[in-house]
Parts: C-alpha cells; sequence; structure tokens
C-alpha cells in the first residue's frame, strides 16, 4: 500500500478521504502534534513519506500559508513531491511559489472517480523512487570518496544530508561510526596535536 502524508488545518474530511483512498491502496497519514516547518520535515521522514497533500490555507493551525509551507519543503527535502490542494486553484498559482501543475483543486477529492487523483499520487511517488535511486548512486561515489579520504568538506555535507535521507527510507544501512565523523574536524584534531607536540618541544629547548 502507497503511503502519502496529508497536512491540513481542519480534520472534517480527513476519515472520508482516509477510507475512499485505502479502497485503492493508498494509506493516507494526517500530520498531527506539528506546529512547525521544521516539526513537519521531522513528521515527513518519520513516516517515510514519499509525497505529500498540502492544503491551501493552513493558518487555523500554522502560521503560515501551504504555498510558502511547500516552497520551504522544496528547499529541505528537494526530491519530495508536494502537491498543494485548494478549493481556489488561482489563489495558489498567483503566490508563485508551486508550479501550477502541481496545485490541484480539491473537488477532485470528492469526485466519485479517484482515478484522475491517485493517477497524480501514483506517478509523484514514482518520481520519488527515480531521484531516490540517483541519490543513492551520488551517495556511493560519495562514500568511496570518504573511505578513500580524498572528500572535500562541501562534499563530506552532502554526504552526511545524502546518508540521513537513504537511511530514513531504507535505502542505505547504518555505515561505520568512522565514515560519520567529520574528517575536518579530524584534521584540525591532528593539527592541534602536532602544534601542542611543536610548542611542547620548543619549551623543551
Amino acid at each position: 500500500m502507497l503511503k502519502i502524508g496529508f497536512i491540513d488545518d481542519e480534520k472534517d474530511m480527513i476519515e472520508d478521504y482516509r477510507a475512499r483512498l485505502k479502497r485503492r491502496d493508498i494509506d493516507l497519514i494526517f500530520a498531527d502534534n506539528c506546529e512547525t516547518k521544521e516539526d513537519i520535515v521531522e513528521w515527513i521522514l518519520g513516516n517515510n513519506l514519499k509525497c505529500v497533500l498540502v492544503d491551501y490555507k493552513l493558518t487555523q493551525v500554522y502560521n503560515f500559508m501551504g504555498t510558502d509551507l511547500v516552497a520551504y519543503l522544496n528547499a529541505a527535502l528537494p526530491d519530495l513531491s508536494c502537491i498543494i490542494l485548494t478549493n481556489f486553484p488561482e489563489e495558489g498559482i498567483n503566490d508563485n511559489l508551486v508550479l501550477e501543475r502541481l496545485i490541484i483543486d480539491r473537488n477532485l477529492l470528492d469526485q466519485t472517480s479517484l482515478d484522475g487523483f491517485v493517477n497524480i499520487v501514483k506517478q509523484a511517488i514514482q518520481v520519488f523512487d527515480k531521484r531516490l535511486a540517483i541519490r543513492y548512486e551520488e551517495f556511493v561515489k560519495l562514500k568511496q570518496k570518504k573511505e578513500n579520504d580524498g572528500i572535500t568538506a562541501s562534499e563530506e555535507e552532502r554526504f552526511f544530508t545524502l546518508y540521513k535521507i537513504l537511511r530514513v527510507y531504507a535505502e542505505v544501512d547504518d555505515i561505520p561510526t568512522d565514515l560519520l565523523k567529520s574528517s575536518t574536524n579530524t584534521k584540525i584534531d591532528q593539527l592541534i596535536q602536532k602544534l601542542d607536540s611543536f610548542i611542547g618541544k620548543t619549551e623543551e629547548i
């Protein structure tokens, strides 16, 4: 069964949506106990979500709009498929924060047939899986550089980011603790030790 997230400031329709989508092998997970954008990112990762539906107006619970949240999620999790749901698509389009093709009329969820909506969600998840495969290839190359001590500081930061995301989605296993240590910090520690040793020898003279 496919899992998708749902971020809304109202729960009135959640059970109806959940029941109808479950018949189409889609498990709808509602965002509870989230207050900030950072909370939502952790919720997404904690539930291994590959696609999220975001209501346009979130202001009854959150202090930001749906398009603003999607812009944030696009920066934090670039490969995540985010879809805006709204009764007034033109409002979301006018914000210029989300591509028009990712803003969907909420009435699609209320129609007798959910085929159109389900196809959009399935394609969004396929896109995520394809992107994740590309990220895995990038991770493998950076891991090899890390193991050979030939990684730059920016590459190492990217390596840690990719590991966190790929580990959440079970694309990689745990790696040795040594690989999770910053080589930059290790090099600095080694330089400090050499400097201390040099100073100690100088004082003995």
